[in-house]
């Protein structure tokens, strides 16, 4: 690779993310230490941080990625990162404004399921249902990073129940 860090070389090396995430990390140090006003270089590296347990500095990351420009991505992976640190009212805000930005892409991701669950862990239960409800009838997730899993109706009835053992402890 020589000295310099590039996208190209990042997006070669991109499988070391899963076989070698501290690899992927110096690679993404690199590219962030060469280019350190690219968001892009910051939003790359923010998964090497989540793949190796570093919520806070993935955050770090996405913040400074979004200080430098503003992407519906960028605030998705904003919201995912905040959900998994118990952090829903901010996840939901994060989440707010990538549907803003991209309604069209909102509708089709996984962002609706995310900010259901934000609300269910809150209590809210009209809000987790609602972003439910614009969820595809044919919706199914495995239940990814700690979201319900299953159906549309699974996913609804899993909705509920933590709505409601939001409400009882709060």
């Amino acid at each position: 690779m020589g000295n310099e860090a590039t996208h190209d070389e990042i997006d070669r090396q991109f499988h070391l993310l899963r076989t070698d995430p501290e690899k992927f990390l110096q690679l993404t140090n690199a590219l962030v230490d060469q280019h350190p006003n690219d968001a892009h270089a910051y939003f790359v590296r923010h998964q090497a941080w989540k793949r190796l347990g570093q919520p806070d500095l993935a955050l770090a990351d996405v913040d400074r990625s979004l200080a430098l420009k503003d992407r519906y991505n960028v605030h998705e992976a904003r919201g995912l990162i905040l959900h998994g640190l118990g952090r829903y009212p901010e996840a939901i805000a994060a989440y707010d404004r990538a549907e803003q930005m991209e309604p069209t892409q909102w509708q089709g991701g996984f962002g609706p399921l995310f900010r259901a669950d934000c609300y269910a862990r809150l209590g809210d239960e009209a809000a987790a249902l609602a972003d439910c409800d614009t969820m595809p009838d044919d919706h199914w997730t495995p239940g990814l990073f700690g979201a319900p899993a299953g159906t549309k109706q699974d996913v609804a009835a899993e909705l509920r129940s933590r709505a409601a053992a939001a409400r009882r402890k709060g």
